[in-house]
């Protein structure tokens, strides 16, 4: 079903004129609030609670300090998808004006919203005449972020809708991130880690980095502390062939050695990062705080 929706989707112009769009996401794709505000990029928001019956994700939101303080605790939080209702809403105001809708969502191996934001397209589509393309990104955090930020620019810069989305399908095997986890306890309770390598990891010091692996998140390696950790995803990164224009640092209520964290990716890459940004809740269940993520995109392979 959501592989033939977006293709649905790729092909929904019949040669009309093409409308002004709209770059739209949900929350799991970690860009920075006051870049999206200041692009009018609409951000879907997702959801989170413990066992006390309270959602939080609209109106009603924790702090980060007091996220983790309940998480550290030894509550387990869990994570939900995006709301129809309200997808629904946020597409409704931006048809209203006119505009179409590009949306990349986070990966539909990790969650249901994905599936949730194509059947709401697809009503709409079929209500009005308007077009809505939606783009499963495979990926998460800022590494899906930095296709919101690769499309917004490429809108900046006159590209239609349809470029913008051949441009982001074509590439979005190249973003993935670097994610270091710092308490493996939360990696327990959320079901990604099992409790006899966790408590071992504990014991040793063992800081897991995890990936993207089509559309999933996987370990990529273990490091003996947080230093090596550190420079093991700088290495990691060096070795590719970086596009130097897509680089984004992330941290779970870390802020300050996420900014540490980018001075010395910038110095050594010879790069200004895109952003630094918090990670949202519905990711940090199961991170955990004092996280940090180097998401980054490579260049594409040249064609003979």
């Amino acid at each position: 079903m959501p592989g033939t929706t977006e293709r649905r989707f790729a092909t929904g112009g019949d040669g009309r004129i093409m409308r002004e769009f709209t770059v739209m996401t949900d929350i799991n794709t970690d860009i920075d609030p006051a870049y999206a505000k200041a692009e009018h990029i609409v951000i879907l928001p997702q959801y989170y609670h413990f066992n006390d019956g309270v959602i939080y994700g609209d109106d009603k939101k924790l702090t980060p300090p007091d996220f983790y303080k309940r998480l550290l605790g030894g509550e387990r939080a869990y994570s939900m998808g995006c709301n129809p209702k309200r997808v629904r809403e946020l597409f409704e105001a931006e048809l209203n004006e006119n505009r179409d809708i590009i949306s990349i969502i986070f990966s539909s191996e990790c969650s249901g919203s994905y599936s949730t934001v194509c059947l709401v397209a697809e009503e709409l589509m079929e209500e009005r005449d308007c077009r809505i393309c939606v783009i499963d990104s495979l990926n998460g955090s800022a590494a899906a972020g930095l296709m919101v930020y690769l499309a917004q620019e490429m809108k900046k810069k006159g590209h239609t809708l349809e470029e913008v989305r051949e441009t982001i399908e074509a590439r979005k095997k190249d973003f993935d991130i670097l994610f270091l986890v710092d308490h493996l306890d939360c990696l327990v309770r959320g079901g990604r880690l099992n409790a006899v390598s966790g408590a071992v990891g504990t014991v040793l010091n063992i800081k897991p980095i995890l990936h993207f692996e089509k559309g999933k998140i996987v370990p990529f390696v273990k490091c003996r502390g947080k230093n090596n950790a550190r420079r093991m995803m700088l290495e990691t990164v060096k070795k590719r062939n970086l596009d130097k224009t897509l680089v984004a640092v992330v941290h779970t209520d870390n802020l300050e050695e996420a900014k540490e964290y980018a001075a010395v990716v910038e110095q050594e890459l010879g790069i200004q990062v895109v952003y630094i940004n918090e990670v949202n809740l519905t990711i940090g269940t199961h991170t955990g705080p004092d996280a940090l993520g180097l998401a980054f995109c490579t260049l594409p392979e040249k064609k003979e």
